[in-house]
């Protein structure tokens, strides 16, 4: 038993197998829960998955207490691991034996992922041109500052927009944040930049509106995952994150700075679609919707 088979190896042989069988297999674990048996014993029920497909419900069984973390911490969501496991015949589920982590130096991402091409470098740019362009001496001086700071420049360019809903991969903010600057300059360009709108505001609403997710989710191996931090929720993490930076200047007008925090709370647009206020004036309204038309052509749901 030397070749390592793959997730569709192991599914097919296992419809067309009539006796169990061993294997061994390299995937990627993508979810985890622990459960007990009417003896009071733990066990982990994993879903694992290569780029071939998903094997789910497969039990990793654990005979004692001592034990159950060691596991947990091997079979640890977004972790690489080889495993030997025995397909059950009769209940058609798999069982791990032994299994180890493999070091990521090890292997691509791509054997156990379908990572989307996303051109980060052009991104980047995308974004600080539209920084650049900026005309209000405030606003433009808030997002600077804010892209000044490392940690959080890092994090908002790597973290994923959701979980699963729409672009829930890593650098999915980022692209999201791009896709809506996009179709808004396309709107810009067709009305020729209607004055009645403040323009400065809907762009600096669309680069901040979701600053929050930086501290809401976090990237693994390729599977976005939500902190601590989700019990607060972006919103609120976005607000906490612009108003400590709006503080730092000191003549920043405080209309401005209700209008642009007040994006921030409103852009999912109706509370009983998780927003804390819904939006009460036009460029609000506006980021709100350019959230939706983005988000609803990247879903994955």
């Amino acid at each position: 038993m030397s070749k390592f088979l793959k997730a569709n190896e192991i599914i097919n042989k296992g419809s067309e197998s009539r006796d169990d069988f061993h294997f061994l297999s390299k995937m990627q674990i993508f979810s985890q829960t622990t459960s007990t048996t009417r003896y009071g014993n733990p066990y982990l029920v994993i879903s694992m998955r290569d780029i071939t497909g998903n094997i789910s419900n497969i039990k990793k069984w654990i005979d004692n207490n001592d034990d159950l973390e060691k596991y947990q911490e091997i079979l640890k969501i977004g972790n690489v691991v080889e495993i030997t496991g025995v397909f059950n015949k009769k209940h058609k589920s798999v069982t791990i034996i032994s299994t180890k982590v493999i070091d990521p130096d090890d292997y691509e991402l791509k054997e156990f992922v379908d990572l989307p091409f996303i051109d980060e470098d052009l991104l980047i740019k995308q974004l600080f041109d539209t920084i650049s362009k900026i005309q209000n001496k405030y606003l433009k001086n808030l997002i600077e500052n804010i892209f000044n700071d490392e940690e959080i420049k890092s994090k908002f360019f790597e973290c994923p927009s959701a979980i699963k809903h729409h672009h829930s991969y890593r650098c999915g903010n980022l692209e999201h944040t791009i896709g809506m600057i996009n179709v808004f300059r396309n709107f810009e360009d067709f009305y020729n930049r209607n004055t009645e709108l403040n323009v400065d505001l809907i762009y600096a609403g669309i680069i901040l509106h979701d600053i929050g997710k930086i501290y809401e989710y976090k990237i693994y191996n390729g599977i976005p995952m939500k902190t601590i931090n989700s019990l607060i929720g972006h919103h609120s993490l976005g607000f906490q994150l612009v108003s400590r930076f709006i503080n730092e200047i000191s003549d920043f007008p405080n209309d401005l700075k209700n209008r642009i925090l007040h994006i921030i709370l409103s852009h999912h647009g109706r509370k009983e679609w998780g927003s804390p206020v819904e939006p009460q004036f036009s460029e609000a309204e506006i980021v709100h919707y350019l959230d939706m038309i983005d988000s609803r052509f990247k879903s994955q749901s």
